[in-house]
């Protein structure tokens, strides 16, 4: 069993079923690219390479690409807007994985809250899941995952609003929503006790492989790929 099936496999133990407003049926069909978009945690790329390996073993008539990221660090809401037609919907996917908000939170952690910056970062997502439905993609949205570990951390308080803000959104628009913070904050509450340090990623925000893992777990539910098929991992190629 690789490292990647026994992560998968310990994680599904971790977080229970998959959500009830999951899709029920593959949202792909042969051949369909995926285009993923967001900030730093995107361009590591790391949760990709387990959806694409993930997809690649449980459905190889389909012979999709890999993913094509990108991601790029450092960048908000404010960002991806500027280049969603160019590196979005000039490359014409079938699905667009949109994933952002942790930076709109981590690099404004030393000023108070800003409604106007909330407000702000809800109306790009919108702007940015419009222009994809109007170019006939299907949007997964991403909500972001956590900023350092400690679940009752000022990071984490405040991007409760934000990954509301992206439910609306999915509700008023009709798209999925994936609901990463959840699944990360559920994670975090079986951390081993004897755990030192970060346990699903690298730095507090940055995923590790355990971390990669959990988010591919959410993108694969979101793209309608039941659990069954993801825990057939004794079959799923390593990285």
């Amino acid at each position: 069993m690789t490292e990647l099936a026994k992560l998968v496999a310990s994680l599904l133990a971790l977080i229970g079923p998959a959500p009830k407003d999951m899709p029920t049926e593959l949202q792909l069909k042969q051949g369909d690219q995926i285009v993923a978009i967001g900030d730093s945690i995107t361009a590591g790329g790391g949760y990709l390479r387990d959806a694409d390996a993930v997809l690649a073993s449980q459905y190889p008539d389909l012979k999709l690409p890999k993913i094509i990221n990108t991601g790029i660090g450092g960048q908000k809401a404010e960002d991806l807007i500027k280049r969603f037609q160019k590196d979005v919907i000039d490359r014409k996917p079938a699905v667009v994985t949109l994933s952002i908000g942790i930076n709109d939170v981590w690099h404004r952690l030393g000023q108070p809250h800003d409604p106007k910056v909330l407000s702000e970062y809800q109306e790009n997502v919108a702007k940015m899941v419009d222009m994809a439905q109007a170019a006939g993609i299907k949007v997964i949205l991403l909500a972001p995952t956590v900023i350092q570990e400690d679940m009752h951390g000022l990071g984490n308080e405040r991007l409760i609003v934000y990954v509301d803000a992206g439910k609306r959104i999915a509700a008023e628009k009709h798209c999925t929503f994936v609901d990463l913070h959840a699944m990360f904050l559920k994670a975090l509450e079986s951390k081993p006790a004897d755990a030192k340090g970060n346990w699903i990623t690298g730095d507090g925000v940055h995923m590790n492989p355990r971390g990669d893992a959990l988010m591919a777990i959410g993108v694969l539910r979101g793209l309608g790929v039941p659990d069954e098929k993801i825990k057939a991992t004794d079959e799923v190629p390593a990285k």
